[in-house]
């Protein structure tokens, strides 16, 4: 479970730090800086994101480290069309038009003022793709391409098990607990991410909130 989360608060904040850094930019300055961040996003998103995080760490060498930045490296992509679509509409707003009217610099208004306001859909997608992360990794180890064998791994405790999916022909599932154990931590472990994005989801969202 420590690895579980080491991995998954890791790349979850590389991703946000990434991907609302180039969102933020995109949405505020517009413009061909909005074209060109946006089409690296494009081209990003037409790679499959297993495959090119496999890609990475075959060129990069094995362990959960590498794993960690090459999941990193391309988990950002769903966050700058999240919270570029907001900004969009947050930078029209008559507290952004003051503080330009003042004098205050594009870099102070887009940390004190734009991303503060925009921020929460981001978190919720988040949350919810911490878990997705853990799978992804939890495949790699599974592959082989993760953690050395004897680290505390639920992706590698799924692989070293599984000579053991069907026991003996007179008892064939013997040794069920090899499988499950680590294979239902994994799913509840995603699940746990999952239902706390929806909460978050509920909680910012002021159309359910007023129901």
């Amino acid at each position: 479970t420590r690895t579980a989360f080491k991995v998954g608060i890791f790349v979850i904040s590389i991703a946000i730090v990434i991907g609302v850094t180039l969102g933020t930019i995109a949405g505020y300055f517009g413009g061909k800086i909005d074209e060109i961040i946006m089409r690296l996003v494009d081209v990003v998103f037409a790679i499959p994101f297993l495959v090119l995080a496999m890609a990475i760490v075959v060129s990069f060498g094995r362990g959960l480290n590498i794993i960690m930045l090459a999941i990193a490296s391309i988990a950002w992509r769903s966050y700058p069309r999240v919270i570029r679509s907001t900004i969009l509409s947050v930078r029209e707003q008559d507290f952004v038009q003051a503080a330009k009217t003042m004098g205050v610099s594009d870099f102070r208004i887009m940390v004190r003022h734009i991303i503060p306001n925009s921020i929460y859909p981001v978190m919720v997608i988040a949350f919810m793709e911490a878990g997705s992360v853990v799978l992804v990794a939890a495949f790699m180890s599974f592959l082989g391409l993760g953690a050395p064998k004897g680290y505390a791994d639920w992706g590698q405790m799924v692989a070293l098990a599984r000579n053991y999916i069907v026991g003996p022909i007179d008892d064939p599932l013997k040794y069920w607990y090899t499988i499950i154990i680590p294979g239902g931590a994994i799913v509840l472990f995603v699940l746990a991410w999952s239902l706390i994005g929806d909460a978050l989801r509920d909680a910012f969202d002021p159309k359910i909130r007023r129901k």
